[in-house]
């Protein structure tokens, strides 16, 4: 026996706007199939009347097609659609099969006349939805020019909490992760690392090398957060550091015209290292194998592809191994210099203020991973009281793996930069024994996580050429 199928809809502007329930148009339409009717029920909450993708209508006239629907009763014709052309393409549909189509605002009449009326009715709707769309549209650009915040959609790693926009403290740690792990890997292989340890993407899905890159690209994680494409800024909590965003943006247009393939070998110099002959970016990636095994180098990123401004690039390449120690030799016995290596770092001063961030941030983690682990337990305690199901308790399990995977990992980072940058108080102290403390760390420093982390606090720049020539500067000199 087919049914009275009920459908009601309403898009988020308009619930906003007009106050329209779906609720309320349940209610009508029910009164309308009257008492004693057999009514499945179809509602569409928050989606446009301007699409006719949606998934309860989907569902509805899927039902029509096996004959399993009779009636259907909407409240107004704008419920079924906001399009004129969608509209009559329902409608047709529905006689196509023998469903009768009543409304509670409206009087259905299919002759030709009533069919002229009825799409009449139809434009003006679409016409309505409109203008309403050009007014929220305004609105949102008159809030965006005023420095409000004017849209609903958050980026990745921030909420909308009261009209003002905060960190969501899990996808901010792993904003923060993606970010360290950028200066020394690329895109495809933060996807991967990501997918590994489970961390979900924005919509629970894996996460994609154009989505990390999306992310690391987005200089709304410095504090100011565009609106309606620039015409204003809001401000919101700053995730990243500015130098820390410059360096990966360095790092990201170093790594565009490598050699195909990822870097499966160590590399001390990545982002580091300029070409002395175009001054462009130098990456590894470059190798061959020999009696020994596989010997790696450095290339300039102009070699394998022509450069905008001119031809390949007719540099040389490096043995990575034998660079790489020629550099962190030489910058072992410059810190050794300590009038040198003063000038650079302030007396002590700037190593003791990023000491001091370092620190802060290693107890924010703690406290964070602390946090995560009392959770876990409250979990399984919930679990054997009954509280909560297996599939939710490992659901839950999975989401605290995946945040203590991030943190464990951001820790590990932190640990390589605190061991790399650590003094002493400086207070009181000569600045011989300051660069003596550095020299103490530095030539016990074996892991490559270390050694980079030092030439990231030293801001340390490698020139390679032209010929066998290689010039190091630090402080951020050009």
């Amino acid at each position: 026996m087919a049914v009275t199928a009920v459908y009601a809809r309403v898009s988020t502007d308009e619930q906003v706007e007009h106050g329209t329930s779906l609720d309320e148009q349940v209610r009508l339409c029910r009164l309308r199939a009257g008492d004693g009717s057999e009514v499945a029920e179809f509602v569409d909450a928050g989606v446009t009347g301007t699409n006719m993708d949606r998934p309860q209508l989907r569902a509805l006239l899927e039902r029509v097609r096996r004959h399993e629907i009779g009636r259907v009763i909407v409240y107004d014709p704008d419920r079924l659609s906001r399009n004129v052309t969608h509209l009559l393409l329902i409608v047709d549909e529905l006689r196509r099969h023998g469903v009768e189509l009543d409304f509670v605002n409206f009087q259905a009449d299919l002759s030709p006349d009533g069919r002229l009326l009825f799409t009449v009715r139809g434009a003006i709707s679409e016409f309505e939805a409109h203008r309403i769309k050009q007014r929220m549209y305004a609105g949102k650009q008159a809030r965006a020019r005023a420095g409000q915040v004017a849209a609903g959609t958050p980026i990745y790693g921030y909420r909308l909490v009261h009209g003002t926009w905060e960190e969501e403290p899990h996808e901010a740690q792993v904003v923060r992760l993606m970010f360290e792990w950028a200066l020394d890997h690329g895109t495809w292989e933060i996807a991967r690392r990501l997918n590994e340890r489970g961390v979900p993407a924005r919509f629970g899905g894996r996460w994609a090398q154009s989505s990390v890159l999306g992310i690391l690209r987005n200089a709304s994680y410095l504090g100011r957060m565009s609106q309606m494409r620039g015409l204003g800024s809001v401000p919101v909590p700053a995730l990243v550091s500015e130098t820390q965003f410059r360096r990966v943006q360095r790092a990201l247009g170093g790594r565009r015209t490598r050699p195909q393939g990822r870097a499966t070998h160590p590399y001390l110099l990545t982002e580091h290292l300029r070409c002395g002959v175009c001054g462009r970016s130098m990456c590894g990636g470059y190798g061959r194998a020999n009696k020994s095994g596989y010997v790696t180098y450095y290339g300039c990123t102009a070699k394998s592809k022509a450069s905008s401004s001119g031809g390949r690039c007719a540099s040389r390449f490096w043995r990575s191994d034998r660079l790489d120690a020629l550099v962190w030799t030489a910058l072992v016995q410059w810190i050794q210099d300590a009038e040198a290596c003063g000038e650079v770092l302030g007396g002590g001063q700037d190593a003791a203020r990023v000491l001091g961030e370092l620190e802060a941030q290693q107890a924010a983690l703690a406290r964070q991973t602390e946090r995560l682990e009392a959770e876990r337990g409250r979990v399984v305690r919930a679990f054997r009281r009954a509280l909560i199901s297996e599939h939710d308790l490992a659901r839950q399990q999975r989401e605290l793996e995946a945040e203590l995977g991030v943190l464990a990992e951001r820790t590990r980072l932190l640990l390589a930069r605190l061991r790399a940058t650590r003094v002493p108080d400086t207070e009181g102290l000569r600045l011989a024994e300051i660069v003596a403390a550095l020299v103490a760390d530095v030539t016990g420093l074996e892991e490559l996580d270390a050694r980079r982390a030092v030439l990231a606090a030293l801001r340390v720049r490698v020139i390679a050429g032209p010929g066998d020539r290689v010039l190091l500067r630090l402080g951020g000199e050009d």
